[in-house]
Parts: structure tokens; sequence; C-alpha cells
């Protein structure tokens, strides 16, 4: 029913509302065709109902009482009835009103915050998240002089600026951090963040090429008697990766709790226990381990510099694992390097610098010399790199061949460990 409103009847609908929980009270107005007041336990509100182009019927919210009056709320009402003969929803501009400022908020957001969201919804549930994160905008990130940027200003310009500069000092970490920068640039196209990805087109500044450096069995002997220099962690750890070829993180995260030196009080039968968490492939791998890399692995533990509460064989701050390769593998080198000078110079010749190398070469100088040396099966050598079964072209035989070949395995890496014993002990006898 309709009345003539009034603030006595408005304040009387205001009243009776408060005292009746969950509903809400309604007054529709004689003189102004479709105002109503609805009142609730905490607030009244304007509206207007009317009648759109097609047929439907609609709620059009005014204001609030007291702050909108009723003279306010029927010129209101006149104006949005006019706006819906016209044919307009204004419920329906309100709405797209909503979307554009959630669009132009989303266009104005800061690199630095969008990162903090793909870290959040998607690099937590990835393995290499970190990895991808610090690549993005970490120290040398290839995004970090854009971290307080508007995301949507980036353009394809500033990516291959930024790829150039990178490349010029690391070749192939450019190729490696761009990949990670389209794989957000597509995220963020998929959020709706932004509307096309700036570094889709760009190219790689590097062409990468299979490495195929080995180490003779000679030079591999120079590394390991300079290696001796380096004291822990490092030491130690360069050395446990000539004898154990796994993967650099690998053997450097080593918890003591992957480790059964002596399990049972026997020592033949040490063994690491790698977890599929921390494997490339995301397969539990038993380690068998040899005399000479448990006694690494003690001299590790037992080092001085070592936090005695760590839970890692490698560490400096015994709360994470042991981090600065770069910084040791330069300073190998350099050892490397002044051994030779000095030697040239005691025979009154000109010093040879070793070819470049890497310590990921360390697991293909074990694949090589295993096999031309001590005659190991190629398929035994894959396994103790954890690799797919790549000794065999059949598919099938890659896909359900899991034998774990360990005794096989563990044979191997004893003879391993025995040829570098017995070549370390002829160079220190020469």
């Amino acid at each position: 029913m309709a009345y003539s409103l009034n603030r006595q009847a408005i304040e009387s609908l205001v009243a009776r509302a408060r005292t009746v929980k969950g509903k809400q009270l309604e007054l529709a107005d004689e003189r102004e065709a479709g105002l109503r007041i609805r009142a609730g336990e905490r607030s009244a509100t304007w509206l207007l109902c009317a009648r759109l182009r097609n047929g439907k019927r609609t709620r059009i919210k005014l204001g609030s009482w007291p702050a909108m009056g009723l003279s306010d709320a029927r010129e209101a009402a006149r104006l949005k009835r006019n706006e819906v003969i016209a044919g307009v929803d204004p419920n329906e501009l309100k709405r797209e009103e909503a979307r554009a400022a959630v669009r132009a908020a989303k266009a104005q957001r800061k690199l630095c915050d969008v990162l903090d969201d793909y870290e959040r919804i998607k690099l937590s549930q990835l393995r290499a998240g970190a990895d991808a994160r610090r690549a993005l905008d970490g120290k040398r990130g290839l995004l970090k002089a854009f971290a307080n940027k508007d995301i949507a200003t980036i353009t394809r310009g500033d990516v291959v600026d930024a790829v150039r500069k990178y490349a010029e000092r690391a070749p192939i970490g450019a190729n490696r951090s761009l990949a990670y920068v389209k794989a957000f640039m597509n995220w963020c196209v998929d959020q709706e963040i932004i509307e096309s990805n700036p570094a889709a087109t760009v190219k790689k500044p590097s062409k990468e090429r299979t490495r195929d450096r080995f180490h003779t069995l000679d030079e591999l002997m120079e590394i390991w008697s300079a290696m001796g220099e380096l004291g822990y962690p490092f030491g130690p750890l360069f050395r446990l990766l000539i004898v154990v070829p796994m993967r650099r993180e690998e053997v450097a995260a080593i918890p003591l709790s992957e480790l059964e030196l002596e399990p049972g009080g026997n020592a033949d039968e040490a063994v690491w226990t790698l977890p599929a968490s921390r494997t490339k492939r995301a397969n539990a791998l038993r380690v068998p381990l040899a005399p000479l890399a448990c006694a690494l692995l003690k001299e590790a533990i037992a080092a001085p510099e070592r936090p005695k509460d760590s839970p890692f064989v490698f560490s400096m701050t015994g709360d994470t694992s042991v981090s600065g390769y770069a910084k040791a593998k330069r300073r190998l080198d350099r050892i490397i390097q002044e051994r030779r000078e000095k030697a040239a110079q005691a025979e009154g010749g000109e010093a040879v610098s070793m070819e470049h190398w890497t310590i990921h070469d360390l697991r293909t100088t074990f694949s090589t010399l295993a096999c031309e040396k001590l005659g190991a099966d190629i398929a035994v050598v894959d396994r103790i790199l954890n690799h797919v079964a790549t000794a065999t072209t059949s598919k099938i035989m890659r896909t359900y061949n899991k034998s774990e070949l360990f005794e096989q395995r563990r044979q191997v890496m004893r003879d391993w460990a025995s040829l570098l014993e017995r070549e370390a002990k002829k160079r220190q006898e020469r």
C-alpha cells in the first residue's frame, strides 16, 4: 500500500524495523511512483522500483535515510526514472563502473606486488619456485629494475634491454631468466592483470649447446689435489661431488638425517637415502657410499668451522645449507693456475691454463671414466647419475624398468673410489 510519506511515517517505520529481527519493512510513496523506503535492523534505504525496456523489473538504490531526505529521494527517483525511460539500466551502469574500477586497480599494480601474488599462488607449488622468484626480481633478477613500476607499463623494449644487459655477464643465465619472465607474464595475462605478454616474442640472447667437457684422469686428480686447499665446506664438498657424482644441490644440502654411515655397525653398508623431494626426477634413491665418501662426510661433520647444531653436513650459518659456489669455484681455479705457473717456472717453461670447466662437468667425467677405466655398464652409470635409462633406446624399457641396480651401483662406486685413492696416492709419491 502507498502512503504520502512524511518524516513521522518514516521514523515510525525505522523504529518498528529495529524491533523485528531478520525482516525488513517497506513503505511506498503515493506521490512518486515506484519510490519506496525499506528499513531493517541497522539501516533504511531509498529504492526506485521500475520496469526496464526489456520488461524486467528492477530495484535501483537511491541513497540512505536520513542522509538522503524525502524531497531529495523524490528528486533522485524522477531522475532515475527518466534514465530508465531512455533505455538505460542504472544498475548495469553501476556494475560496469565497478568492473572498470577493478580493471584500473589491476592495471596500476606494482610489479613487486604482482610477483608476491605469483609466488603465493603459483611458485609456492613448484619445486623450483624459489629459483624462479630469484631469477625474476632477486639480487640479479631480470626484472629487478622494474620492481616498483606499474606492471602494465612494462614494454617489450624494457624486457629486451634487460635481457641484453643480463646476457653481457651471463649469456646462458639470461636464457633461463627470460624463460621465467615469459612464464610469469603469461600468468599475468591469464589473471587479466595485463592484456598481453611483453616478453612473448623476445628471443633468447644466446645459443645453447650440449656440454661435452670432461676431464682426463690426470686433470681430475690435479683438481682433486687443489680442492684440498679450500678447507671446509668446499674442500670436502667438491671432493665428495667427484666421489659421489650426484647433482650439486643434492649433495650440498645433505642433512644428517639422510645418512647411515654405519648401519647396524657395518661401515661397508653405508647408504645415503635421497628423498624424492630433493631429486630432479622427483624419485627417491638409495645412494651407496664407498669408504672414501664416508671419510669425506665424517671429515665435514667433524670440521671445527661447521656449526655443531646444524642439521646439514655442509653449512656456515647452521640454519641453511652452504651457498657461494661460484666464489669457491673461482678460488679453486686460481689455486690450479698458481700451481701450474709455479711448476712451469721451475721447469723454465710457460704455464698453460686449464680449459674452462664447471662443477657439473664432474658428472660427465665420472660417466666417461667409469666406462673407459672401469668397464662399467652404462645402464648402471645411468642409475648412479639418476638419469632416465638413456642407455637403452627402448621407450618401454625406459618407462617400465624401475630396477635400482643397487648392488651393481655399489660395486661401481667402490671401484671408482678405489681408482681415485690409487691415483691420489701416486700423485703424492711423485
